[in-house]
């Protein structure tokens, strides 16, 4: 009994030894995990060794001939290889390499030395005989290398097509897009069911290595047909992906891809390629990067979602300098089309792609590429009633979405370009639409402030500066009033507004308040009295408004600076008599001592008095000797009356206090 049991043991672990070579030499992801299975049972005692041992070698033979591969399984268990960074280069990178530079021979001598019907052919035939020894014999000796070789020849193929396109013009544009697609095609079916990295990045970047010694297109068809073959490769490539390091084949095509469409972009603008052909490049290249992103959403990670946003920008940055290149495009109506076009067919995939993604909070990336993109490309148009149709329309986009929280950048972004755009506008256009193109303005920033929901600081601020420079602009000689209305207006409206009545809005208080600060320092450089009367009264009902408790800004001594602030803008409101100048501090005063006497402030009551008795000796000693005799009587007449004024309330108030007592 107990040698029986031996021999299952021995036996048991027999087939456990051969379980392991198995999993040691899969290349398939599915089979490992039925192999792992399998040891699971046969350790657990669900399946005796008999059963695993016939199972192995069904499910072995089906994956021979899955994977096309005829390995001798020994018996004994294979030793695992030490992975080192040695081995790696030198099996890995130099493979690649190797294949890069024997490409790169074929391609030079095809460009500089073919020129025959025959020797076109021969490339076809280069490229197929590569790819038949490395299956048919390199693959039994080393699968690693055969990999490499297929690859190459897939390369091959490819640039193939290209040099019997461009150069020996053997057949015409739509056979090279066929030619194209049939490689592609065997290229995906081999690499798949290889589920071999190697082929696919091999025979993709060599597609892509095939168009770099292009230094110009001779005709927009030609270049057409680089933009179809490139599209489909692309295309093809991400929907029909390996199902091994399916993000890391992703992550260095969609490098590869974008490299190339700038390179091409470059060589066609100089090849005097009209632009709505380089957009359509541009547009394809686009739709690549956002499907590679789409296919991939499910298993997102940051570094290829910061990737993607990197190559948007690439894409972006290509398609402003197309229209920033040649300074005459803009002043052309075919200039304007084109761009117009670009931003429809921008927004058309953004908008396409946004809405696949629907939930996923990374489809507004969406949203902040053709936003930004759209705004640089009419920076600066030379037709001004398109910058601002575009700027408004992404305006009111932007604050129509006010409540998604990944757009609170974009919001800002958006406000600050609208409002810099009005002030240019403003400061420096000589069209007769300026004031209409202004009115626009203000009205939509009037608007936005009913959308407020976050960042209200910014945005009050933004838009209060925006008004403020608008206010100077078409202001004038009155532009400082003018900017002191705004600014208490503003002030009021957004402390009243009542989508903001949760809001702390302390913080703009007291930016109102020094903006206004340095505002009324100004009217000394004014040497206008109306102007500066008008300040001033707008100033003295600011002061009395804004300083109160409702507004967090509940200041004790809020009439002791009233009088400050009067007395300072009647001594630089530049009047035309200094007996005006007396006349208006007296009342000043007279109203110190007024108001002290009501909220029984007893300094407020003291500055009035003082400053009653300096007006009374600059009044003797000054103003006295400048006047005539009827200025004088009225002078002393009306100050006198003031004086008396005084006199009496304290002496009405003295017997209140009297009686009281």
């Amino acid at each position: 009994m107990s040698n029986l049991n031996q021999g299952n043991d021995e036996k048991k672990e027999q087939v456990k030894l051969r379980l392991l070579q198995l999993i040691d030499i899969s290349q398939d992801v599915y089979y490992d995990q039925y192999l792992h299975q399998m040891l699971k049972d046969l350790e657990s005692g669900k399946a005796t060794p008999e059963q695993v041992n016939q199972e192995a070698d069904r499910t072995y033979r089906l994956y021979r001939q899955r994977m096309g591969q005829a390995p001798v399984v020994s018996e004994k268990p294979i030793a695992q290889k030490e992975s080192n960074v040695e081995f790696k280069i030198g099996a890995s990178v130099f493979s690649i390499v190797g294949a890069m530079f024997i490409l790169s021979g074929i391609f030079v001598f095809g460009f500089n030395f073919l020129n025959e019907f025959w020797q076109g052919i021969c490339l076809y035939a280069a490229g197929i005989v590569v790819i038949m020894l490395s299956e048919l014999l390199i693959r039994r000796l080393n699968r690693r290398f055969s990999l490499v070789l297929t690859g190459m020849g897939i390369c091959g193929l490819y640039l193939s097509t290209i040099i019997n396109y461009l150069v020996l013009h053997l057949f015409n544009g739509i056979a090279a897009i066929t030619i194209t697609v049939f490689i592609a095609v065997a290229a995906i079916v081999l690499s798949c069911k290889k589920d071999s990295t190697f082929i696919r990045l091999i025979s993709v970047l060599g597609f892509y290595f095939c168009f770099l010694p292009i230094r110009g297109f001779q005709s927009e068809l030609s270049f057409l047909v680089i933009i179809s073959m490139l599209f489909v490769i692309n295309m093809i490539n991400i929907f029909f992906p390996n199902q091994k390091n399916k993000m890391i084949i992703h992550f260095i095509h969609m490098i590869a891809a974008t490299m190339i469409a700038g390179i091409l972009v470059s060589v066609a603008a100089s090849s005097q390629i009209e632009s709505i052909y380089i957009l359509g490049l541009i547009v394809t290249t686009l739709i690549f990067l956002n499907t590679a992103f789409y296919k991939q959403r499910e298993k997102l990670t940051n570094w290829f979602t910061v990737l993607y946003c990197i190559e948007l920008g690439f894409c972006g940055w290509f398609l402003i300098k197309l229209f920033l290149v040649d300074s005459q495009l803009h002043e052309t109506g075919f200039g304007l089309f084109s761009r117009l076009l670009a931003i429809v067919m921008l927004t058309a995939v953004s908008t396409c792609f946004f809405i696949l993604m629907e939930k996923s909070g990374f489809k507004w990336i969406q949203l902040y590429f053709s936003g930004i993109t759209s705004l640089l490309l009419v920076f600066h148009s030379y037709n001004e009633w398109e910058e601002v149709i575009v700027i408004l329309l992404i305006f009111v986009t932007a604050k129509l979405l006010t409540n998604v929280k990944a757009l609170t950048v974009f919001d800002c972004i958006v406000s600050i370009w609208a409002a810099l755009t009005g002030i240019r506008i403003a400061l420096w256009s000589q069209q007769s639409l300026q004031g209409v193109y202004i009115s626009f303005f203000i009205v939509a920033f009037i608007l936005s402030a009913l959308t407020i929901k976050r960042m209200h600081l910014f945005h009050e601020i933004v838009m209060t500066l925006f008004f403020l420079i608008i206010g100077i602009r078409f202001g004038e000689k009155w532009g400082v009033p003018i900017c002191a209305g705004i600014l208490l207006l503003c002030f009021l409206f957004f402390n009243h507004l009542p989508m903001l009545k949760e809001k702390k809005q302390i913080g703009y208080n007291i930016t109102n308040i020094v903006i206004a600060g340095f505002i009324y320092l100004n009217t000394v450089f004014l040497f206008d009295y109306k102007v500066s009367s008008v300040t001033m009264l707008i100033g003295a009902v600011a002061i009395i408004i804004v300083f109160r408790e409702r507004y967090q800004l509940n200041l004790k001594k809020k009439y002791l600076v009233l009088a400050g602030f009067l007395t300072y803008m009647i001594l630089t409101a530049h009047f035309e008599t200094s007996i005006i100048i007396s006349i208006l501090l007296m009342a000043v005063a007279l109203s110190c001592v007024g108001i002290g006497f009501l909220f029984k402030d007893k300094a407020q009551r003291i500055c009035g008095l003082v400053m009653a008795m300096i007006v009374c000796f600059k009044l003797a000693v000054f103003d006295f000797r400048e006047l005539d005799t009827l200025p004088k009587a009225i002078l002393f007449f009306t100050v006198g009356m003031i004086a008396l004024a005084i006199s009496f309330i304290y002496i009405l108030l003295e017997k209140k206090e009297d009686k009281a007592e």
